[in-house]
C-alpha cells in the first residue's frame, strides 16, 4: 500500500462519502441561514451520494485495512449527514415555526426530540458497525438491516416536507412526530431486506420528482 504524507484513504472508492459530508455541511449553512428548502435539497444530494458509495467501492480490489477504513468512515459520515444535519434542519424549522406550546415547554419538548434522534441514529450506526465488522471477517454479505437504516431520512424527509409546504400543514409539529417515530424506527428490532441497485435508481428518480416538486 502506497504512503501518503496524509493519514486516511483518499482513492476514487470514497469520494463520494466525503462528496456526501461536503453536502450536509453546506445543507446545515442554508438551514442555520433560515433556507430550509435549500438545506432539504442538500440532504438529499447526500442521500444519492450514500446510495452508490458502495458499489463505487467495490469496483476497486481493496486492502483489509481500506476495507475497514470505507466501513468506519461511512458510518461517521452518515451521523454527520442523516444524524446531525437532519436535527439542525429540525432546529431551524422549530426557531422559524415554533410549536404552540408554552415557551419553556416547547423548548425541552424539541431538545428532546432532537436529541432522542441524534442518539438513536449514533446507536443504529454504531450496532451496524459491530454486525457489518462480523461479517467481513467471515466473509459474508449482508442480506438484511436490523432496524430502519438512517440514510433512509434522504426520502423520507423530504417527502415530509414537499407534504407540508404542497399541503399548508404546520410544519414544525409534523417535522417533530416524524423525528420521534423516526428514533423508535432506528433502534427497534425489525429486519428490512437490503435493496438491489435498481430499486435505490427508482429512489432517486422518487427524489427527483420531490425536487422538481419543491423547487
Amino acid at each position: 500500500m502506497k504512503k501518503t504524507p496524509f493519514i486516511g484513504f483518499y482513492g476514487y472508492w470514497v469520494i463520494l462519502t466525503y462528496l456526501s459530508i461536503f453536502s450536509a455541511v453546506t445543507g446545515m449553512y442554508f438551514a442555520i441561514n433560515g433556507n430550509v428548502t435549500y438545506a432539504i435539497f442538500c440532504l438529499m444530494i447526500c442521500g444519492v451520494c450514500d446510495m452508490f458509495d458502495g458499489p463505487v467501492a467495490r469496483l476497486k480490489k481493496r486492502t483489509n485495512r481500506e476495507e475497514t477504513f470505507g466501513i468506519l468512515i461511512d458510518s461517521l459520515a452518515d451521523i454527520i449527514s442523516f444524524g446531525v444535519f437532519p436535527a439542525v434542519v429540525g432546529h431551524a424549522i422549530f426557531s422559524s415555526n415554533p410549536p404552540q406550546y408554552d415557551g419553556r415547554l416547547g423548548t425541552i419538548i424539541s431538545i428532546a426530540v432532537l436529541s432522542a434522534y441524534v442518539l438513536t441514529a449514533l446507536i443504529r450506526l454504531a450496532y451496524f458497525n459491530v454486525i457489518e465488522i462480523e461479517l467481513h471477517g467471515k466473509n459474508e454479505k449482508r442480506k438484511y438491516y436490523e432496524g430502519l437504516p438512517v440514510t433512509n431520512v434522504a426520502l423520507i424527509i423530504p417527502v415530509v416536507y414537499a407534504v407540508c409546504i404542497r399541503f399548508s400543514f404546520p410544519l414544525a409539529p409534523v417535522y417533530s412526530a416524524v423525528l420521534a417515530i423516526l428514533s423508535i424506527a432506528f433502534v427497534v428490532r425489525i429486519r428490512i431486506p437490503k435493496l438491489r441497485l435498481r430499486y435505490m435508481i427508482g429512489f432517486c428518480l422518487i427524489g427527483l420528482i420531490i425536487a422538481v416538486f419543491v423547487f
